[in-house]
């Protein structure tokens, strides 16, 4: 096919999207007329191998500086026949180059040898939004003229260096690059084969208290391939530049949420052009991502875009999901940088300055023993959100939404563990040597041991996550000294000195007049349930601990929402709730592990993620989960089979909206996984 018919094809393209598609209200409706010279050095990069259908008819008037269509038939199907095609990579490699025409550009990817003579599509760090300046919703991002490259990760969204530095999410391992213009996102698809039905498409939504994270923390790639599946992950502004709010119509926060909802958007405008179903798009999301994939479909403004839901590790009911006393944060804010002042516009003001001067790391979570603190959580705006979660669970809005949710056995494991070093001993007074120890490193690596799980020895160097994170090798060995520093700091004092501390507390009426104070005249029946008499058992209460924190900040918000849910009357959609119990060949760290090894299971936050995305599987492939260290958690074949089956059912749900439909290649299981109902669990 000659360059004059592909570029004719191009033009066309970038016209139809131009016409069918609007920015923010500030832009002006584009020319039907596009000028030549831009086209022009589209078409000489792009170097097609393959030829468009015979159906293809095309008529075009061109001059020296716009082309004019007078006639054109090109369906849907046709560009993306068009978009799959593939370019020889420059490189000395067999592998092609895939590339992705949609509403933002043009972009060629990563594709990735697989097994089974199957290929992994990645387009990495593909801008879908962009951000008009701080504390503002986001707009869509105009369509940029020239081919780009999509085969990094684009940078996390402004985040505390301090709290992300060797910091890992489970066995992930976070990326320490941070910039304003971070709203991109990241698709992984099997290499297209024509004839093929489009898929269903899983976005992801990441954790971490709506402070830190970002999308390249999870490689969807072996999730899409071995499940069917297109997964796409994302960036979205956390902290306060997110989720900051007055409580009133000066900031009315929820930014973070409103980036989300485009990134929705934008797949659900796109999908059809990288192979995916618009019909079929899947909310995904752990810990604080499980909330805000909860809250996104409750908004008005998403009504219709979305088919199912997975919260891994939250709801939209969970205390931590809502803040619902803004204000708190806005005078905790200003009060710790100086921007107390007699008139409150001044006070914005000052506020508004720092975010967007972004000096020093002010980004930090206010740790305390409340579950919900005055921290920058998603609020009830009447704007984004305009009722309560529980009245949108049962109303209209969630009746023809499927719904997945579930827990880990010992959900509250690393939060548990994080209070009793710090509010349940005296290992926080200044007088004890290890006091000023602790202080010293808090300083430092605040907020460390909520992971949990911290890999040796993961350093982002040239060879994982992108190519270039850091500028020159000072950087990594200042990290590399930090590593060592922390991982020592944290192991050398002794455990058992603490949890005697802890024991001998009265523990449950602490957490309970920090968290609920409204269940303090039921407090003697919540001991009997969470207290052990004995003080000396130091292991059966830290048991109980566990599970006080598990049930509260996760697992009755888990079941009230499911209830809610059920009682919805003319429900078309599908109930699917889970408890995760698999335990570990390897072990994972815990500063408690001496006590917790003599109980049965103990199963903390993040520990299916490893198996939904597929972890196990990646050995062998260095280009697929790049930020774990898979020869440190050195997986079975079990469990390889494992993550294989615990796929089958996240894609069967995303695919279907039941876990059991089996639509794949996956093996087939005996076990049936029962819906939820009030009168029935699995």
């Amino acid at each position: 096919m000659s360059d004059e018919i592909i570029s004719f094809i191009l033009y066309f393209f970038i016209l139809r999207f131009q016409s069918h598609f609007t920015y923010s209200s500030s832009s002006s409706s584009s020319s039907p007329i596009i000028l030549y010279p831009s086209f022009e050095s589209i078409v000489n990069q792009l170097s097609f191998n393959s030829t468009l259908p015979l159906c293809t008819l095309l008529t075009c008037q061109k001059t020296k500086t716009q082309a004019n269509f007078s006639t054109i038939n090109v369906t849907d199907e046709d560009l993306f026949k068009l978009a799959s095609y593939d370019k020889i990579s420059q490189k000395k490699s067999s592998l092609q180059r895939p590339f992705l025409i949609t509403s933002t550009g043009i972009y060629y990817g990563k594709r990735i040898k697989y097994r089974n003579n199957r290929y992994i599509d990645q387009f990495l760090g593909i801008y879908y939004a962009e951000i008009p300046r701080s504390l503002k919703k986001p707009i869509k991002k105009r369509f940029n003229y020239s081919l780009q490259s999509a085969i990094k990760y684009g940078p996390y969204c402004m985040q505390s260096l301090l709290m992300t530095e060797n910091l890992s999410y489970g066995s992930f391992v976070m990326q320490n690059n941070f910039n304003d213009n971070c709203l991109s996102l990241n698709i992984y698809r099997a290499d297209l084969r024509y004839g093929e039905k489009r898929k269903a498409i899983m976005l992801f939504s990441h954790g971490g208290s709506n402070q830190i994270g970002g999308g390249s923390l999870f490689d969807g790639s072996i999730l899409a391939i071995e499940g069917d599946i297109i997964v796409v992950t994302m960036n979205f502004r956390l902290n306060y530049h997110g989720f900051l709010s007055s409580g009133d119509d000066r900031i009315k926060g929820n930014f973070g949420l409103w980036d989300q909802l485009l990134a929705v958007e934008w797949i659900y405008e796109n999908a059809h052009l990288f192979g995916g179903d618009p019909e079929r798009i899947v909310l995904a999301g752990h810990s604080a991502g499980a909330g805000n994939v909860m809250l996104i479909p409750a908004s008005r403004y998403c009504r219709g875009m979305i088919k199912r839901i997975i919260s891994q590790s939250g709801t939209g009911l969970a205390p931590w999901s809502i803040n619902h006393q803004p204000r708190k944060l806005i005078e905790r804010l200003s009060h710790e940088f100086n921007c107390e002042q007699s008139n409150e516009t001044e006070m914005f003001q000052c506020i508004l300055k720092l975010l967007q001067e972004n000096k020093g790391d002010f980004y930090r979570l206010h740790l305390s023993l409340s579950i919900a603190d005055d921290n920058p959580y998603p609020v009830i705006d009447n704007d984004f959100l305009n009722d309560t979660i529980e009245n949108i669970i049962q109303s209209d809005v969630y009746r023809n939404i499927d719904l997945l949710t579930g827990v880990t056995l010992n959900e509250g494991l690393y939060f548990a563990e994080y209070h009793i070093g710090h509010f349940y001993s005296d290992l926080n007074n200044q007088s004890t040597s290890i006091g000023k120890r602790l202080q010293t490193r808090q300083k430092r690596f605040i907020h460390r041991n909520s992971t949990g799980i911290i890999p040796p020895d993961i350093i982002k160097t040239q060879d994982n996550l992108n190519d270039e994170i850091y500028d020159d090798d000072d950087d990594i060995e200042e990290i590399k000294s930090h590593r060592k520093t922390h991982v020592e700091q944290v192991w050398n004092y002794d455990p058992h000195i603490v949890l005697e501390q802890f024991s001998k507390l009265d523990y449950v009426e602490r957490y309970i007049n920090a968290n609920f104070q409204f269940a303090t005249c039921y407090i003697d029946e919540i001991k009997k349930r969470y207290e052990y008499p004995g003080k000396d058992n130091i292991t059966m209460r830290l048991k109980l601990y566990i599970d006080l924190v598990s049930d509260l900040m996760f697992n009755f918000h888990m079941v009230h929402c499911l209830n809610l849910r059920s009682q919805v009357s003319n429900q078309t959609s599908s109930n699917y709730a889970y408890i995760y119990s698999h335990r570990p060949t390897f072990k994972a760290r815990s500063l408690f592990r001496d006590h917790l090894k003599t109980l049965p299971h103990v199963i903390g936050h993040f520990a299916e993620l490893d198996y939904v995305f597929g972890v196990p599987l990646a050995r062998g492939h260095r280009q697929i989960h790049r930020n774990v260290n898979t020869s440190y958690y050195n997986y079975s074949n079990d469990e390889e089979n494992f993550s294989r089956q615990l796929i089958r059912y996240w894609t069967n749900f995303i695919k279907t909206g039941n876990p059991n439909n089996d639509s794949s290649s996956i093996m087939n299981s005996n076990i049936e996984w029962k819906s939820y109902t009030t009168n029935e669990h699995n």
